[in-house]
């Protein structure tokens, strides 16, 4: 790691540079000039040409086919974080921090909200928000918060961790977008940190609503391990299945803002006996009775409770409910 100037940079094929640099602030490793070859397009596509007289932090790692290219042993890795170093100002501050810590590690990175749907990606930094890295196995805990532009770091002591930014409730993460220099992430999630070393770590969070509640039989007991049906209406998204505990209570996680309708038999097979005696929140026989629920971004609605109808009177000994049913 090193932020230094290229002296040259020559077209060795359709794709690769061959780069001669000249390092002046070196984090890690020697600070002789070195070669190394980049294939342009494997860069983040908003980067810059590498150019002679370009001054850039580069991270440079040696080849895993030294002779790929015309024997040129070291490269610029695939989605490497270079950058110009006009461009890498927060980079360079906490590679610098970073080289004057002995005993401890930098993980950092940054936290963005994509958008109250999957429908509706907005990416925004996430700021003052708290980020948590916990130690294992001890469970000892660390807490970062982001700054303006949602960027956070940590320094620690060398172990495993599991970090998470899902700290702050109807907010939750999707799959963590990750890049490591000398550490990666597990696949149970533990990134290692290790004495001098720099991760990065990124964290997108989205809308986590839930509807939860409890069902009851006719006769007001628990309808134990009973299947209710999650049918999202606005926007249409697929329909879904929970299975309530032995209590009847039942929770439907990660939901989005919309529209919802909640009921027991609600996708059964059409004309089955739980379809017969199917029944629509808050305890009525038909669709059009029901209750719509419009869950707010990141809403938690708890109190979605309702009782099912006696096995006899179902809304199926109604010709014309049935009809309008199946029509539904």
């Amino acid at each position: 790691m090193f932020v230094g100037t290229v002296r040259s940079a020559v077209k060795i094929s359709e794709t690769d540079k061959r780069l001669d640099l000249i390092p002046d602030e070196v984090f890690a490793g020697d600070s002789s000039e070195l070669t190394a070859s980049v294939n342009q397009a494997c860069l983040p596509k908003n980067e810059p040409e590498i150019k002679a007289g370009d001054r850039w932090l580069f991270y440079v790692r040696p080849k895993s086919r030294p002779d790929e290219i015309r024997n040129v042993p070291l490269e610029v890795p695939f989605y490497s974080r270079s950058k110009p170093a006009s461009q890498a100002e927060g980079d360079i501050a906490v590679l610098r921090e970073l080289s004057k810590v002995i005993d401890k590690g930098i993980l950092t990175g940054k936290v963005v909200h994509i958008g109250p749907t999957y429908d509706d990606l907005h990416p925004t930094p996430v700021a003052h928000h708290k980020v948590v890295a916990k130690s294992l196995p001890s469970g000892l805990k660390y807490q970062a918060l982001t700054d303006k532009n949602g960027r956070f770091e940590f320094e620690l002591p060398p172990g495993s961790y599991v970090v998470s930014a899902a700290t702050q409730r109807g907010l939750r993460e999707i799959e963590p977008s990750e890049w490591t220099f000398g550490a990666n992430v597990s696949s149970n999630g533990e990134i290692p940190v290790a004495n001098r070393t720099c991760s990065d770590l990124d964290f997108s969070l989205i809308a986590d609503g839930k509807l939860a509640g409890r069902v009851k039989s006719a006769k007001g007991n628990p309808a134990s391990f009973v299947k209710v049906a999650i049918i999202p209406i606005l926007p249409v998204h697929p329909q879904f299945v929970v299975q309530a505990d032995k209590n009847g209570r039942f929770e439907a996680a990660g939901l989005q803002p919309g529209q919802y309708i909640v009921g027991v038999g609600l996708l059964a097979p059409f004309d089955s006996s739980d379809w017969k005696s199917r029944v629509y929140y808050p305890g009525v026989a038909s669709q059009a009775k029901s209750k719509v629920i419009k869950l707010a971004e990141g809403e938690w609605r708890t109190d979605v409770n309702f009782s099912l109808r006696p096995a006899t009177g179902s809304a199926s000994s109604d010709p014309s409910i049935a009809a309008n049913e199946r029509r539904r």
